[in-house]
């Protein structure tokens, strides 16, 4: 006696849905686990669709005139020394170090560096996680009262490219981020919640390069009358290549999505300390990328996925030859559609993560043909009635 026949498309579009999510989580398994796929799917972890918003299509770089960055080239101590004494009288609101004293050397010139960093206040040094070891500033120039953030940006994926960060942690005691250290010191945040807030991931809104900042070598400190941009600024003492903005030189510098090749990058494109200028930048400025919830992709993936498929198998059903014609057509426009969309929500600060949608949207539409195939045996071999192949 044959079987109860489906009746609706939409509800082979549910069948097929659940087939492609099947099919889709069987194959991504065998890639994440597959020794020989590894340097593949660390190409494809490390790629992001939004990488292009930073295109200037998207996105033009904004000038910055209260972050002010000091290259310290390869200065010895007495040097920064000199350089932070002076800077600390022209009154900024904060003085950031990225610069990390972890032995003693020559004892007159490490005294006057331990006095330089003791007597101002206002100066926040760094330290990082190496594993579960903490890497910090040697005890002689401490006093037990200075202000500390860790240098790591997201504590995870550190030689990838640099699109999130972690501004607290807890370990179990609050530890802050170098860049939320500076905020809080120059009195920009204020808020509890933006704190608790600062726990999560969250997405990096880049600005622009060094060039989006104001930036000084460390021998125009020196040598050069006192600078009005710095009274009341955010100062930052950090490495920007010798000589400055030097592509070659590598030193403490990552990839970002401001990478101008979005794909087969060669050279990393940022040096540490102007990401954390960036990221000092989005706090002072309270001006945060809102990350949709992994529930809401994932179910926004599902529902994409059924929605094409359901046009698929209605385009099929009047006719087989109309959808082989239009089935890649419909996936560029899917796929065009939904990266525009993407890139313009992060336009307004609004960032979700694209590549389940898409994935599993074009995925769908592959696998209508699959689906058809099967429900042609399946009604051969246990005369089960469809309404699609009426």
């Amino acid at each position: 006696m044959p079987k109860k026949g489906i009746g609706k498309i939409w509800l082979d579009a549910l069948y097929c849905t659940i087939f492609s999510i099947i099919v889709s989580g069987i194959l991504y398994f065998i890639l994440i686990n597959a020794t020989v796929l590894n340097p593949f799917t660390k190409a494809f972890k490390d790629f992001s669709f939004t990488d292009v918003y930073y295109s200037k299509l998207f996105h033009e770089p904004k000038g910055v005139n209260d972050i002010i960055i000091i290259n310290i080239k390869q200065s010895d101590r007495l040097t920064i020394a000199l350089a932070i004494d002076k800077v600390s009288k022209q009154k900024p609101k904060a003085i950031g170090l990225d610069i990390l004293f972890k032995e003693k050397k020559n004892s007159y010139i490490d005294s006057i560096l331990k006095r330089t960093l003791q007597k101002n206040r206002n100066i926040i040094t760094p330290y990082f996680f190496d594993k579960d070891t903490i890497i910090k500033n040697h005890d002689y120039f401490n006093n037990g009262d200075e202000k500390l953030g860790y240098i790591n940006i997201n504590l995870k994926k550190q030689d990838g490219v640099i699109r999130d960060f972690v501004g607290v942690r807890k370990m179990p005691n609050v530890a802050y981020s170098f860049s939320t250290q500076i905020a809080l010191t120059s009195g920009y945040i204020k808020n509890e919640n933006t704190l608790k807030r600062l726990e999560d991931e969250l997405p990096i809104n880049y600005i622009g390069n060094e060039n989006s900042f104001l930036t000084y070598d460390i021998e125009e400190i020196l040598e050069n009358k006192p600078i009005p941009a710095i009274k009341d600024a955010i100062v930052l003492f950090g490495y920007l290549g010798t000589p400055t903005a030097n592509i070659y030189d590598v030193e403490d510098k990552h990839f970002t999505p401001l990478n101008t090749k979005i794909a087969g990058r060669s050279l990393p494109d940022m040096y540490g300390i102007v990401i954390h200028a960036n990221i000092v930048k989005m706090l002072t400025e309270d001006n945060f990328v809102k990350k949709i919830p992994s529930f809401i992709t994932y179910s926004i993936a599902i529902a994409c996925c059924f929605l094409g498929i359901f046009l698929g198998l209605k385009i099929f059903k009047r006719s087989p030859l109309l959808f082989d014609l239009l089935i890649k057509i419909i996936q560029l426009v899917v796929s065009i559609v939904l990266l525009y969309i993407t890139l313009l929500l992060l336009k307004f600060n609004i960032y979700i993560y694209i590549t389940p949608i898409l994935v599993l949207t074009l995925f769908g539409l592959e696998m209508i043909i699959f689906y058809i195939h099967m429900l042609t045996y399946i009604k051969k071999r246990f005369k089960w009635e469809s309404h699609l192949l009426n």
